[in-house]
């Protein structure tokens, strides 16, 4: 979850690093810290975000070289102590480091005993004083390889020694950039995009040495890996804000265009994926979060569109479902960064079972791409803001065009999706105003509450997902009838509730709404039509199986305005960082 970015090459290393931890405090931002190596190892280490932090505010002398790191924290509280970087007791060391150490305890206790001293609470302080105890008998990228074998669970580690860095990943994200004699390595793209869009990504199992030049090998044996750079085709104006204040709003402005790349996408592509999923015998859809609501949507149009019946899994809990898993079975896995730590742990069951896997992503070199026989790309571009957006809405289009894909009516499905793509810049202007209204009526309620049936009810839980993650109010999201299944004990005179209505549902939703209306709830009523129930009207088009990509487009506005109503950032919400990498 934590971001890393290291550099070495002619320029200012210090400023280069500066600049990537600003781009990446998306992925953690309770504190930061920078070091770099001249004639000794210099670390400035702080409590707190990056973003305002200046370079002469650092105190740093230039460097060609240097790393640094944002966190979020697993061991260890935030403090400029547990910040990294951790340098090793001989101060000849650096690291940075995403992931968990499982046997920290086991190695701190080894070292200890061998005269070690440490200074943080936290797991990653073992790894440089691994590197300097194993230093005592070999040189140090040898020792760092050493010191890697011995870590337990999953990790992202840069290893600074004199004039070299080493780099390496075991489940956690690591990528190298290149750029005539420039070397980056950081946990995403974005750190280092503005410098170079020439990318290689590290394997799983791989450690990569910028020494005189750059050379990849496996952790384990020591083999040399051959490794060609490929080019990203994202924009570095795509990784900034531009003229928004935000870029959760320029995110959510950007679906118009988002949702029709989704879906542009190789016809052989389709067809192969087409075939797999009628051809399967049991189709599973893995996901955690915002993409496991992408997935229950999914589940309502394979039925009602293909006529397929697809298994719904939170990825997290997929290991239970091991013993249904065949080599006839198709997994649909699900991740905006790819590296999600449970949706990679899922394939890792399936595969182990011999099922075909299917990626849906947005990372082009993730976890996931690798590991899948097939993936789908959503073709956003990046995503900064903690919140997933676009990327949702990318989802959505692309798992409903394989549901017409499969029932054979792919044209239809992707004019209809381009439909939904041509409404998104309205409904936000539309609806502007009245979002603005209800955010600032209702920034002080304790509870909110979402009801949807059909394909409206996993809109309804994402939409209470969104609210909560950056409003920090409590948002339940129901399917229509389950809220009289004791949830409308909680209702009472004014507690706002978000009715979403389609063509197909109304007659049976908005008679739950009258039902909390009688109670005293305040509606708020999200349809292509006005009714004299609600109490605010939020008018979207009625798009039929379209209908959960438009009807999410105000719901994350109203999510983005009544962080803005509370005086939270919306970017950054609290206790979260965009890419899951630990279970």
């Amino acid at each position: 979850m934590c971001g890393i970015i290291a550099y070495k090459g002619p320029k200012n290393g210090v400023e280069i690093v500066l600049n990537g931890l600003k781009k990446l405090e998306y992925r953690g931002y309770d504190s930061w810290g920078i070091a770099v190596n001249g004639k000794s190892i210099q670390v400035v280490k702080k409590v707190g975000r990056i973003g305002s932090v200046s370079l002469n505010d650092l105190g740093l002398k230039p460097s060609h070289i240097a790393m640094g790191h944002t966190r979020w924290a697993t061991h260890g509280g935030v403090t400029e102590a547990n910040a990294h970087p951790h340098l090793s007791n001989d101060g000849k060391i650096a690291v940075v480091h995403n992931g968990i150490v499982e046997n920290y305890q086991e190695l701190r206790d080894f070292l200890i005993k061998n005269g070690f001293k440490f200074k943080s609470q936290t797991d990653t302080e073992v790894i440089p004083n691994f590197i300097q105890y194993c230093m005592r008998s070999m040189d140090f990228e040898e020792a760092v390889r050493c010191a890697l074998l011995k870590l337990e669970g999953s990790f992202a580690v840069v290893v600074m020694h004199e004039s070299t860095l080493v780099g390496a990943r075991r489940n956690s994200p690591l990528v190298a950039g290149i750029n005539c004699d420039e070397i980056f390595l950081a946990s995403d793209v974005p750190a280092f995009l503005e410098y170079t869009n020439k990318v290689i990504y590290i394997e799983d199992g791989e450690m990569v040495v910028s020494n005189k030049g750059i050379e990849f090998s496996e952790i384990k044996t020591g083999k040399i890996v051959k490794k060609q750079p490929m080019e990203i085709k994202w924009t570095v104006e795509q990784a900034m804000k531009g003229n928004y204040p935000h870029f959760m709003l320029k995110e959510i402005n950007e679906q118009g265009i988002t949702i029709k790349k989704a879906v542009e996408q190789d016809s052989m592509l389709l067809e192969r994926a087409t075939k797999k999923l009628k051809s399967a015998q049991g189709i599973f859809f893995v996901a955690c979060g915002t993409s496991y609501h992408a997935c229950v949507s999914a589940g309502y149009e394979f039925a009602e569109i293909a006529k397929r019946h697809v298994n719904l899994v939170v990825a997290s809990e997929f290991r239970n479902y091991a013993d249904f898993i065949t080599d006839k079975t198709l997994v649909i896995a699900v991740s905006q960064s790819g590296e999600t730590a449970d949706v990679l742990d899922a394939v890792s069951a399936a595969k182990e079972k011999g099922a075909e896997v299917i990626a849906i992503t947005n990372v082009m070199g993730s976890s996931l791409m690798r590991a899948a026989s097939e993936t789908i790309m959503m073709n956003s571009g990046p995503e900064i803001c903690v919140l997933s957006t676009k990327t949702y809405t990318a989802q959505l289009a692309i798992l409903l065009l394989l549901a017409y894909s499969v029932a054979g009516r792919l044209e239809e499905g992707k004019k209809l999706i381009a439909k939904a793509a041509s409404h998104v810049t309205s409904v936000i202007n539309e609806n502007e105003s009245v979002l603005k209204d209800i955010s600032s009526r209702f920034k002080n309620s304790h509870d909110l509450f979402l009801i949807g049936r059909d394909l409206a009810y996993p809109s309804a839980l994402e939409g209470a997902l969104k609210i909560k993650e950056v409003s920090y109010i409590h948002a339940e999201g129901f399917a229509g009838a389950e809220l009289k299944h004791g949830t409308i004990a909680l209702i009472e005179k004014n507690v706002p509730v978000i009715v979403l209505v389609t063509e197909k549902t109304k007659r049976l939703i908005l008679g739950n709404a009258a039902e909390i209306k009688l109670r005293g709830g305040c509606i708020i009523g999200i349809n292509e039509k006005n009714n004299e129930l609600y109490d605010y009207f939020v008018r979207v088009p009625g798009l039929g199986d379209a209908d959960p990509i438009i009807m999410i487009i105000p719901m994350q506005m109203l999510a983005y305005h009544l962080a803005l109503a509370r005086g939270c950032d919306p970017d950054k919400p609290r206790n979260l960082a965009k890419s899951v990498t630990v279970k």
